[in-house]
């Protein structure tokens, strides 16, 4: 495969531009491009994609979770009920949905309206197309506390 020239879209000169190698070049909200080392888009700000992000590589995020962040802290109670709510499944994507990734429609996930119907907030989201889908990583603080129920159990049957 050649290599790819990286481009950029300026709307102020109604023109397609090339970013020369090692420069960087300011784009729109904080955003710039061409990282010297490896020609990476580097976002210095936040990005809206519109349509589904599909990524080759891995990919290596932090989210935000300092105590110093946050107010009202309530421990999820009854968690080993709500994991009881649901159902984990193998399944296989309808065909022609958008959703058969990598060419293999055979896939593991749960029911985003199981999810829902537990009531925790910012796990699932509906889509403007109506259908819904589930923050899986929003999971875990529910699978931590399911452990720490069952193993108080443990420990009460254990005397």
């Amino acid at each position: 495969m050649a290599n790819r020239i990286p481009l950029i879209v300026n709307p102020a000169a109604s023109q397609i531009q090339e970013v020369p190698a090692g420069d960087v070049v300011t784009l729109t909200n904080n955003i710039t491009s061409n990282n010297k080392t490896s020609g990476a888009l580097v976002v210095t700000g936040g990005v809206g994609i519109g349509g589904a992000l599909n990524v080759g590589g891995d990919i290596t995020a932090f989210a935000s979770s300092d105590e110093n962040l946050k107010e009202n802290l309530v421990a999820i109670s009854n968690a080993v009920t709500k994991v009881g709510l649901v159902t984990g499944y193998t399944f296989a994507w309808k065909a022609d949905t958008g959703y058969d990734y990598l060419n293999s429609k055979a896939d593991t996930g749960v029911i985003a309206q199981q999810i829902e119907a537990l009531g925790l907030p910012g796990i699932t989201t509906t889509r403007d197309d109506g259908t819904k889908a589930v923050r899986y990583d929003r999971l875990v603080p529910l699978l931590i506390e399911a452990i720490k129920e069952l193993d108080g159990r443990i420990k009460t049957l254990e005397g």
